[in-house]
């Protein structure tokens, strides 16, 4: 790319970039070395909108040029948060709306992977960009809610309630997603959505309430079975229950949460599907520190003692 070009767009020089393309209208098709990125691109990631205006004007085509990435200007505008350029972009061509880069990602997605707020609610004045992401596959609200990017969460809900349902290749909806990566306000959300997410599965069998054990969120854990304690009894594929995923996943202040709150006499003796009690995992070290196995069989000592004196 010619040096002079390179420079007046990394600046956002309006006048110094007609004056080039006065000199040589063909200027505009010059793109960045190894990269493909055109200039409209590179105003587009810099965030220079009356650049990017100029060169609309000049090339509406530009808009939906891409690089080596398969990526378009709106997928760099969208990346780096550049709301007036993402408006302009889509008033030169809406359908780049629906253009997908090299990782089969559309500009919403990408929107939502950043948390840029802003053009996310751009992009969903278009609500036919939804409808592209497929069943089986993560949706922006998947990605939205693995982030933690509550507000956006809300916007795409306001648009598509019953993407909250949706599963993705390992049959997780959002909720799932929101639980695992400990994220409370955004798991709030869905379950004052539809707090019958709480029931759903992905392929393994897993709950949005396992996956807050595997990982230890009991501030999740707690959200959840503030809904029902019956939310608790739902095993794995593999026979595993609460207590059982506690173990294997050394939570320790996740079991014994568990065992505070639930009645835990049943779930003692319930095996899974190898015929293990979460005191055989506990015995076989499943609990991985010292403390945490002998906390533990002291701790369910004490409350079947207690229980027997009560009888």
């Amino acid at each position: 790319m010619d040096e002079r070009l390179h420079e007046a767009v990394l600046k956002g020089d309006v006048s110094a970039f007609l004056v080039l393309v006065q000199e040589d209208e063909d200027i505009l098709k010059q793109v960045v070395p190894r990269s493909s990125s055109t200039i409209l691109h590179l105003a587009a990631r810099l965030g220079h909108p009356e650049l990017a205006a100029e060169i609309l004007k000049l090339s509406p085509e530009l808009a939906a040029a891409r690089n080596e990435k398969l990526d378009t200007p709106l997928h760099e505008a969208c990346r780096e948060g550049r709301a007036e350029i993402v408006k302009l972009l889509l008033e030169t061509d809406p359908l780049i709306a629906g253009k997908v880069n090299r990782d089969n990602e559309t500009a919403l997605y990408v929107g939502c992977d950043r948390g840029r707020l802003d053009v996310v609610k751009q992009l969903l004045n278009h609500p036919w960009l939804l409808a592209l992401e497929l069943d089986g596959f993560t949706t922006s609200l998947h990605l939205a809610a693995s982030r933690g990017h509550t507000d956006i969460v809300k916007e795409i809900l306001k648009v598509r309630p019953d993407f909250a349902r949706e599963k993705d290749l390992d049959g997780c909806i959002p909720l799932h997603l929101a639980c695992s990566k400990g994220h409370l306000e955004v798991t709030s959300e869905l379950l004052r959505l539809d707090p019958d997410l709480t029931s759903l599965q992905d392929k393994d069998g897993l709950t949005p309430l396992h996956w807050a054990i595997i990982k230890g969120h009991l501030n999740i854990i707690d959200k959840i079975l503030a809904i029902g304690l019956h939310l608790a009894q739902t095993t794995t594929k593999h026979g595993e229950t609460v207590l059982h995923l506690g173990v294997k996943n050394n939570r320790y202040e996740a079991v014994q949460y568990l065992m505070e709150k639930l009645n835990f006499t049943q779930l003692l003796n319930t095996p899974d599907k190898n015929g293990n009690t979460i005191l055989h995992l506990a015995a076989a070290g499943k609990l991985t520190t010292v403390r945490s196995l002998t906390s533990l069989v002291l701790f369910i000592a004490r409350k079947v003692v207690s229980i027997f004196i009560l009888y």
